[in-house]
């Protein structure tokens, strides 16, 4: 079950939507994910969405890893929930309170509730090329184009659900850097080249889906390129 955390603007480092989301951004990665908290939270399953929230507004969203652990050289906030797939939301609407209740942590219970959270967030997806060609034009710039294969909105759609809007190479978010202009904005790569797949194959989203930033969908596509772990490897 997914559940919205209401994040306290006494603590430090939450006093501002801009703190807080500096936090998830560069502080939480340094934790090895672990945001922690006075409670456990119970009724939420490994893959669930945790939803961060500063006076009304989503500023930041997660997926829960399964791992809940207890540090007691820690100040009070001593139990950490591992989080994965951390991505920063810049929703100017505010949360109507009067649907969601204002404690710390509120289970998404129901479609009420979910509905007030799709209210704000108001994600729009657009539609990208996610193929990139090898090849130079002259002047030395790259050209991108659309696979001749069908794609399949609802397969994209169901992997960035899954992973986020963030690339999972070297973590640039369009959002973070551009604000709103910049929502929903990112390059789907296939992890296994359309072409080799065949027209009868079924994309299979979280295994053959990965949401990358244009730059790192470019070198994925070089010849002889690396792989994707391989990339990641660059940016630890």
């Amino acid at each position: 079950m997914n559940l919205l955390f209401k994040l306290d603007q006494k603590v430090e480092g939450f006093a501002t939507a801009k703190e807080a989301k500096d936090f998830f951004k560069n502080e939480l990665p340094l934790r090895d994910n672990y945001f922690y908290n006075v409670n456990t939270i119970s009724k939420i399953e490994t893959e669930d969405i945790i939803y961060f929230s500063l006076i009304g507004n989503i500023v930041a969203k997660a997926v829960f890893a399964g791992e809940i652990i207890e540090n007691k050289n820690r100040d009070k906030f001593k139990i950490g929930h591992k989080v994965k797939n951390v991505e920063i939301v810049n929703s100017n609407k505010k949360i109507d309170f009067n649907i969601i209740n204002g404690r710390a942590i509120n289970y998404l219970d129901n479609d009420t509730k979910i509905n007030e959270i799709k209210r704000v967030l108001n994600t729009t997806i657009d539609i990208y090329p996610d193929e990139v060609d090898e090849s130079f034009s002259e002047g030395n710039r790259s050209r991108v184009y659309i696979n001749k294969y069908e794609r399949d909105p609802k397969a994209r759609k169901a992997c960035l659900e899954h992973f986020g809007y963030s690339c999972q190479i070297c973590k640039f978010d369009f959002w973070y850097t551009y604000g709103d202009i910049g929502k929903g904005s990112i390059h789907v790569h296939h992890i296994t080249p359309l072409s080799e797949m065949g027209k009868e194959y079924k994309i299979k989203p979280r295994e053959d889906l990965i949401p990358v930033c244009p730059n790192c969908h470019l070198i994925l596509h070089k010849l002889n390129a690396p792989t994707i772990e391989e990339l990641k490897e660059r940016f630890r």
